[in-house]
């Protein structure tokens, strides 16, 4: 009797421990999750994999300018404060930012992740991914990229001022033929 109760309590811990082991991977409260998963990288050769299907399927799929991740698609903002501001935010094919450029500049800057967190709450789940602004090796600053149903937000919070730029989807730059646009916005 001793035997079969120490096997059955075995295995109920060893199913308790597991199951704690899974859970511990993305922490969730009862509405927010709080993930900070970094995004897959690809090697050279799986780059190079994906880029020869790009070509033969005739995707608009390239590498950014800096050989870094695969540009899948671009979205178009529109400063909530100044419309003559706008950024294009490319991302790869998993929604992840790569590049951010000012309209008016030439040079684009790097966006490294940082964290994401998932709102399950309200009309839409809600996505916020962080990232920072890298010009020239130095972080600049910190984007919040929102992303809610049919509306793409974003803040920058300068670093050396702390100052927020608020900027909003611009919806006719961003979307062609039903889906994100292939191009730069500017």
């Amino acid at each position: 009797m001793i035997y079969k109760t120490y096997i059955i309590s075995s295995i109920i811990i060893s199913i308790f421990l597991i199951s704690c082991k899974s859970n511990d991977k993305n922490q969730v409260d009862s509405n927010t999750e709080n993930v900070t998963k970094k995004p897959p990288s690809l090697t050279e050769q799986d780059n190079n994999a994906v880029l020869q299907e790009n070509e033969d399927t005739n995707t608009a799929s390239t590498k950014d300018e800096t050989g870094n991740g695969i540009v899948h698609h671009f979205i178009c903002y529109t400063s909530d404060d100044n419309p003559d501001l706008a950024i294009s935010i490319s991302f790869d094919e998993n929604a992840n930012a790569l590049q951010v450029q000012y309209k008016g500049q030439k040079e684009s800057m790097t966006l490294s992740y940082i964290k994401e967190d998932f709102d399950k709450g309200g009309a839409y789940p809600t996505t916020r991914t962080y990232y920072t602004e890298l010009y020239n090796g130095k972080e600049n600053g910190v984007y919040k990229l929102t992303h809610a149903g049919l509306w793409d937000y974003a803040e920058y919070t300068r670093n050396k001022d702390g100052k927020k730029f608020n900027f909003t989807i611009n919806h006719e730059l961003s979307i062609q033929n039903d889906d994100y646009r292939t191009s730069p916005c500017f």
